[in-house]
């Protein structure tokens, strides 16, 4: 899933929040709290890594995907 509405475009225009590009909901970047839109809770937190100029995502083991 791609979370750049638009190719490199994450944030709406006034840089504080973030949106996904699937639903349209908003989210606050420092917590992951949904502040609109179609969500249901926040976000999950990820750990990255940067190596050689590329980022890896590393999740929980318990991470399971959402049921609706």
């Amino acid at each position: 899933m791609e979370m750049d509405y638009q190719e490199g475009r994450f944030f709406d225009d006034t840089g504080r929040w973030l949106l996904c590009a699937t639903h349209g909901a908003a989210y606050a970047p420092d917590t992951g709290a949904c502040a609109s839109g179609p969500c249901r809770g926040g976000l999950v937190r990820i750990e990255l890594s940067e190596i050689d100029g590329v980022v890896h995502w590393h999740t929980a083991w318990n991470l399971r995907p959402f049921t609706f």
